[in-house]
């Protein structure tokens, strides 16, 4: 059997910069690389695991660490995603009800993103070489 920190580190993670910025990381460990030591001291972010369970964020040496605790705060969650939804008009708001799906939409969506993007640039930087 896992224990819960081990579960925990399998979530998505959502992070809110105010109302109208979201990050979705695959992983704690995913989050933690990609924010600033100094952003998270200043309290600039809040951090859910995707099922709702409160993310607490603190700075030790430097790095970013973020531990799942035990408490939920789904409904809160719910309604930061509706918030979110509502401010980008690029989803519908009524899919933050599936937290665990919105996460995995959203993952999906931005690997897509940056697999589209990837092949283009590969081809510009081969392209650059024979003409040279």
């Amino acid at each position: 059997m896992r224990k819960a920190g081990e579960v925990a580190q399998q979530l998505a993670v959502y992070t809110f910069e105010g109302p109208s910025v979201l990050y979705v990381h695959p992983s704690i460990a995913a989050a933690e690389s990609s924010f600033e030591a100094i952003d998270v001291e200043n309290d600039e972010y809040i951090f859910f695991g995707q099922d709702g369970t409160v993310i607490q964020p603190s700075v030790k040496a430097g790095r970013v660490v973020l531990t799942a605790i035990p408490e939920q705060r789904a409904d809160e969650l719910r309604q930061r995603l509706r918030t979110y939804l509502d401010h980008s008009g690029r989803l519908d708001p009524k899919l933050a009800d599936d937290t665990v799906s919105l996460a995995q939409l959203l993952l999906d969506q931005e690997r897509a993103f940056r697999e589209s993007r990837w092949p283009s640039r590969f081809s510009r930087a081969l392209t650059r070489r024979r003409t040279r």
